[in-house]
């Protein structure tokens, strides 16, 4: 991607989440976006969250054995992982604006946020900041859920997993 199009394609991001920001919170019941997604959208959306969760889980081995470049490294991947932002075409975009509510676009920037500085906590070997900053990645990746993915995590409904009983 030349630097035009990945220039482009960043300020199209930040405003969608500067918009998304700049937008009254409205308390309403939560919506699933997968509905609403085109299968392109969907499929990257797809992409980019099975690659956010290797890379937690990779972050948690980091964390636990002390390795600051690999909590480093995963989180910075987490924040460049971008892929709605890097691949969208111009109809991708009208796309997702149909699609997303601010809120969601707010808690994917959030999201993406916080993962810069849990890899900015690695990078200056700070053990207390990491933990707290993972904290917050997990917190964002539930509330994010249970507020716009609950079609796929029913748990975040209130609803019983298939077969699961007590």
């Amino acid at each position: 991607m030349n630097i035009t199009t990945r220039l482009a394609t960043c300020l199209a991001a930040a405003a969608l989440i500067g918009g998304a920001i700049t937008q009254p919170a409205v308390a309403a019941e939560p919506q699933p976006i997968g509905p609403k997604l085109t299968p392109r959208l969907k499929q990257m959306l797809t992409e980019e969250m099975l690659s956010v969760k290797q890379s937690v889980k990779v972050i948690l081995d980091g964390l636990i054995v002390g390795d600051h470049s690999i909590v480093a490294t995963q989180a910075q991947q987490i924040h460049d992982s971008f892929i709605l932002a890097r691949s969208l075409t111009e109809q991708d975009k009208k796309d997702l604006m149909k699609a997303a509510s601010p809120e969601f676009l707010r808690l994917d920037g959030e999201f993406h946020q916080t993962a810069a500085k849990l890899a900015d906590a690695a990078t200056h070997k700070d053990y207390e900041l990491q933990r707290y900053y993972y904290a917050r990645m997990i917190e964002s990746c539930q509330t994010c859920h249970s507020q716009h993915a609950t079609d796929r995590f029913p748990a975040f409904s209130g609803a019983q997993p298939e077969g699961h009983s007590h």
